[in-house]
């Protein structure tokens, strides 16, 4: 018997879910306490929702790729370019 192009091939739900499930680690619980330590008040306390943690680890990797951008960028190139450029009269 013979399937047309237009039927589907249905798989169970098992082989759907399984390989993604699979390949996910496991997620080690966020500790804001490490993340944030001059903080004088438990910030673990003060957010307890996991969706809030998550939020505020994102925050702390973009301050870091951030100071690292702008450690790469040599601003006196910048400002020297700036300088040298006549000002535009209209």
């Amino acid at each position: 018997m013979e399937t047309q192009a237009g039927d589907a091939v249905q798989q169970p739900e098992e082989t759907k879910n399984s390989p993604t499930e699979q390949s996910l680690p496991p997620e080690e619980p966020i500790i804001l306490k490490k993340l944030f330590p001059r903080a004088k008040q438990d910030l673990d306390a003060l957010f307890p929702e996991p969706g809030m943690k998550k939020l505020l680890k994102d925050l702390v990797r973009t301050r870091q790729k951030n100071a690292r951008f702008l450690k790469r960028v040599n601003l006196g190139e910048v400002e020297k370019e700036e300088e040298d450029e006549p000002a535009e009269t209209p």
